[in-house]
């Protein structure tokens, strides 16, 4: 079974991710989804990680970095397949590489944005990358570990695997499609509107944004 941990702070996009987002990214696999209030104890019956996004500021901390540590440490050490979107991306960094590996970006990014990728299992099926971003901070560091796989012109760690395991770090959301996605960029804009100058629609075709979904399928099934 699949352990999706939701770290969404905010209830509505919260519940939104749980009853909408995670259906759609699991394509009819079992899965239950943790949120950051609940036991950790169980952890161990769980086959694959997914770390959410989240509103959290993997530069800055939080209250809650020493329990998404300790679900991560888990998986790393009994070699299961951890996934991490945007926050859970930067966490999964400064997990394995401390403080350092994350920090504020000199270019935040808000909008859609091409992305040039490597050849990795986890991008199968993706020829013409393009994902929503919505990001303050970024992976600035890793260490001998882990290869980078995925570069714009914003940010040359975008997407990241640790060497010879099934661990990965995307700083983008695959999981939003073109509807929800930029109903979650116009909710950032109504709260944060000084952020609209780093909005960038680098979309030509929104069909290809379907074919972002792959990177979970590659993920669910990295494993056989």
């Amino acid at each position: 079974m699949i352990l999706i941990l939701n770290t969404i702070i905010d209830q509505k996009a919260r519940d939104h991710f749980t009853n909408v987002i995670a259906e759609r990214i699991t394509f009819g696999r079992s899965y239950f989804v943790m949120t950051l209030e609940d036991n950790i104890n169980l952890v161990s019956e769980f086959s694959h990680l997914l770390l959410s996004g989240s509103e959290l500021s993997a530069s800055n901390g939080s209250e809650w970095d020493g329990k998404i540590f300790t679900v991560i440490e888990h998986f790393l050490n009994h070699d299961k397949p951890i996934l991490g979107i945007c926050h859970g991306h930067q966490i999964i960094a400064k997990a394995v590489c401390g403080d350092e590996a994350v920090c504020k970006s000199a270019n935040p990014e808000f909008g859609w944005k091409q992305m040039k990728i490597t050849k990795n299992r986890i991008f199968k099926k993706i020829s013409q990358p393009i994902f929503l971003e919505s990001r303050y901070d970024e992976v600035c560091f890793l260490d001998e570990k882990f290869e980078i796989i995925a570069i714009n012109e914003s940010s040359k760690i975008q997407a990241f695997q640790m060497k010879n395991k099934p661990v990965w770090g995307i700083q983008f959301h695959p999981e939003m499609l073109w509807e929800d996605g930029n109903k979650m960029l116009e909710n950032h804009f109504l709260q944060n509107p000084d952020d609209r100058i780093f909005y960038k629609n680098e979309m030509e075709d929104i069909n290809l944004i379907n074919y972002n979904l792959n990177i979970f399928k590659n993920f669910w099934d990295c494993l056989r």
